[in-house]
């Protein structure tokens, strides 16, 4: 089971506040944390707690702890070498928590805005030989089409999460297997609330399977012709801050498994709703034996 993780690699900056700012309101926080996130790395780091060989293609800073940073990841058992070393700062993201668990993420791209697609061409052996693709939005979107297409040469599917939300070119969907936007960011690219609206006019770009994450609803799925609503298990949430992207990771890990996509949507949320009972991003992804006990717990 080999995963390869196209993305972000970010330093977190996370304040806890009891309620998230109005428009010009300074608000003070009850506690400060620092920690490794991005959204790539979060579904890095995910995969391979759940049990994946897991690959990361990205770029950190150079001389600005970076290093250090790709050191962690390397400590959890990631395959490195397709990160890119710049002299552009590491990517960064302030993450402000209320006590409901909500957020606001304002990210700085730094080293991610200069993950090319040369390095993505270079680093093609390891596309080659993959199970999957993830990919997210907060690198650059020709680097994005770039990775989808060489996936698709290669016959590796691709799950693409547009977070941060933009464009993306018509052309550009037909190269997609799975999308997962939450509400937002189906909105963001379709202009309709309507979930099952949104989702087939994915669908209808050329996107084979589509998967909206609900938060504290589930998740819903379409192909088109079956759709599925997986409801969400109930958790403490303390912190929502890569609930996605260990849903994602997730999904591509049971996917591998073979389960059915309803045992793999059911098996996400899980992964998904432990991770919002721990503070911070990487520090709250679950192993697979914590994944597995809930399992167990819930059937009971």
């Amino acid at each position: 089971m080999k995963i390869v993780i196209i993305g972000s690699i970010n330093r977190d900056y996370t304040a806890q506040v009891k309620k998230l700012p109005e428009k010009g309101e300074t608000v003070i926080a009850s506690s400060y944390k620092i920690s490794i996130g991005g959204k790539g790395a979060n579904q890095a780091v995910a995969a391979k707690r759940l049990g994946a060989q897991v690959y990361m293609i990205g770029a950190v800073g150079n001389s600005d702890g970076g290093r250090d940073i790709i050191k962690k990841l390397e400590s959890e058992g990631i395959d490195v070498s397709g990160v890119l070393f710049t002299e552009e700062v590491t990517g960064n993201a302030m993450i402000t928590i209320d006590e409901l668990g909500f957020n606001t993420i304002v990210v700085y791209p730094g080293a991610n805005a200069k993950l090319d697609s040369s390095w993505i061409e270079r680093h093609s052996k390891i596309i080659e030989e993959a199970d999957f693709v993830i990919l997210q939005l907060e690198i650059p979107l020709e680097t994005v089409e770039t990775a989808v297409k060489l996936s698709k040469k290669y016959n590796v599917k691709v799950i693409l999460n547009p977070a941060p939300a933009k464009e993306i070119p018509d052309e550009v969907y037909k190269y997609i297997d799975i999308i997962t936007p939450n509400e937002v960011e189906l909105t963001q690219l379709t202009g309709t609330t309507d979930i099952k609206d949104g989702a087939n006019m994915l669908i209808e770009k050329g996107v084979s399977e589509v998967i909206v994450t609900l938060g504290e609803k589930g998740s819903y799925y379409t192909n088109g012709q079956e759709e599925i609503f997986s409801e969400a298990v109930p958790v403490n949430t303390i912190d929502s801050t890569a609930a996605g992207d260990s849903f994602n990771a997730a999904i591509a890990v049971a996917l591998c498994e073979n389960m059915n996509i309803k045992s793999a949507l059911n098996f996400a949320n899980i992964v998904g709703a432990l991770t919002t009972t721990k503070m911070g991003a990487q520090d709250s992804l679950p192993y697979r034996d914590e994944v597995e006990s809930f399992r167990i717990k819930l059937q009971k």
